[in-house]
């Protein structure tokens, strides 16, 4: 039987989000739910991923805008390193995102608005507590800030029991800096460690070493294929003037977790989220622990999985 997701995402900025929306269509294994969208223009993300799903016959599949705003009261770090998704020096943060904020990089590649179904109605947060309480048992994919989760978990703390388990691409844990996903919201991200579910992190320790070859990046810019197409041209506006530029497919992997666990090697203990200052802000602390309810990802069959992500997306 599929996993049923729901797939909360920053899509629009790193590309690694919409190859992570394709990789999970192109997946029987799984059963898209919904996907919300998190952080800054989350209405102009969401209509980033309607164009993938509309590109696939998927309009059916429910999108709704989340969160704008972080719930931290100011996050301390901006992306150093895009392509490592490395946050490592201090700058103030807004405290509100307005929802007609600058649009997402790759905005161009989607579809005008009048091509594609409504939002959903509800917001993204509403549409998370009411879908995990319908479907117990199902999984939360994470591929951005925590804030979705966190606020839902905060207005209704009930549907942690129904939630089977959390990935999240996430975390890092082989340096002492805070991993982007976890900097944008670093409060949030405490809250959905500190909340008693079971959450995988596929973070930088494995995620850094999926990268696209030079071949197979041109593979993928040069299929006909729609799904494809539509990839090819939100990499170019991802690449800018550096047309060299390889992806790294973190959240994607993230994904491939669910669909061939054997990918990764995992430890199991607790994760927390540094918020007083001991370590730096928004760093993630792990402690081994057979009993903890915490899996981290240490290792991963690159190969394997870049292969398994390429074949899939070129099939849409």
């Amino acid at each position: 039987m599929p996993h049923k997701i729901i797939l909360d995402t920053d899509i629009g900025d790193d590309i690694d989000d919409a190859y992570a929306l394709a990789f999970v269509l192109a997946s029987s294994e799984l059963d898209l739910l919904g996907v919300t969208t998190v952080f800054g223009n989350t209405v102009a993300r969401a209509r980033q991923a309607q164009t993938i799903l509309k590109l696939v016959g998927r309009e059916n599949v429910p999108v709704a805008a989340g969160v704008a705003s972080p719930i931290s009261p100011r996050v301390e770090y901006k992306h150093a390193v895009a392509d490592a998704g490395i946050a490592d020096h201090p700058v103030p943060w807004p405290t509100k995102c307005a929802i007609d904020d600058v649009r997402p990089s790759q905005d161009p590649s989607a579809l005008p608005p009048e091509q594609l179904p409504p939002i959903h109605p509800q917001g993204g947060v509403r549409f998370l507590i009411d879908t995990i309480t319908a479907n117990p048992g199902l999984t939360v994919v994470t591929v951005g800030a925590q804030t979705n989760l966190a606020v839902a978990l905060s207005i209704q703390p009930s549907i942690v029991t129904k939630i089977g388990r959390v990935v999240s691409m996430a975390a890092v844990f082989n340096r002492q800096i805070s991993e982007w996903n976890i900097c944008c919201d670093p409060v949030a991200a405490a809250l959905v460690a500190g909340s008693g579910l079971d959450v995988t992190y596929v973070g930088l320790d494995v995620t850094t070493k999926c990268v696209l070859s030079e071949k197979q990046l041109r593979l993928l810019l040069d299929s006909d294929r729609p799904v494809a197409r539509n990839l090819a041209h939100a990499t170019r506006f991802w690449q800018g003037d550096s047309k060299a530029r390889r992806p790294m497919l973190h959240d994607p992997l993230a994904v491939a977790t669910l669909v061939q666990p054997e990918l990764v090697t995992t430890k199991t203990g607790t994760v927390s989220v540094e918020l007083a200052g001991q370590h730096a802000y928004g760093q993630t602390l792990f402690k081994p622990d057979e009993k903890g309810r915490h899996h981290i990802c240490v290792e991963v069959k690159a190969d394997e999985f870049l292969k398994l992500w390429l074949d899939r997306v070129l099939s849409l």
